[in-house]
């Protein structure tokens, strides 16, 4: 039942597109950039009194379902060129077989990174919305009343590796397209 909301996959594999590419390791410091270095700023940011007011909950949740509609498009673009070169006859040039092999691969990180980025995304307006509806009545939300720097905390680390995510895409469209280009 579950399996059919299960999002473990999308989490295994953005952190599987964490590898060096010549050793296929994780690469730690990429560990460290997308996950550790996020709750290290939040961290800060929430120790240091760093509130979210009103508005500010209402722009990231703006901000976020925005931000979430709009990689579904990238998702369908990356499946719509994933999907050309099917019927094309394969290239027998070893640098052009290569070369295609390299952008099959990276299209696919940027479809793990897009679907990544949709769930933090999908995930910050959540705890938004609960951020949001505690402000308003602390009687309901007690429990988040008493512990109301964690979902600052939260919101942060989420923003913070949605912002990682999305330049790691950013990077990775670009590359392809300037592939495509050459």
């Amino acid at each position: 039942m579950l399996n059919k909301i299960s999002v473990g996959d999308i989490v295994k594999d953005h952190v599987a597109n964490l590898r060096n590419n010549k050793t296929n390791r994780l690469h730690y410091p990429d560990i460290f950039l997308f996950f550790l270095f996020p709750a290290i700023l939040s961290g800060i940011m929430t120790y240091s009194g760093i509130f979210l007011n009103n508005e500010l909950v209402n722009a990231l949740i703006t901000s976020f379902s925005i931000f979430s509609a709009l990689p579904f498009n990238l998702l369908l673009l990356v499946y719509d060129i994933s999907g050309r070169g099917a019927g094309n006859p394969k290239p027998t040039d070893l640098l052009e077989i290569k070369r295609e092999v390299q952008s099959r691969e990276l299209l696919r990180e940027i479809y793990v990174n897009v679907s990544f980025s949709i769930l933090i995304s999908t995930i910050s307006v959540v705890v938004l919305l609960t951020y949001f509806l505690k402000t308003n009545n602390c009687n309901l939300w007690k429990m988040i009343c008493l512990f109301e720097w964690l979902p600052r905390a939260v919101i942060y680390y989420l923003s913070i590796q949605f912002l990682l995510t999305i330049f790691m895409v950013l990077k990775r469209v670009y590359k392809l397209l300037a592939k495509a280009f050459e």
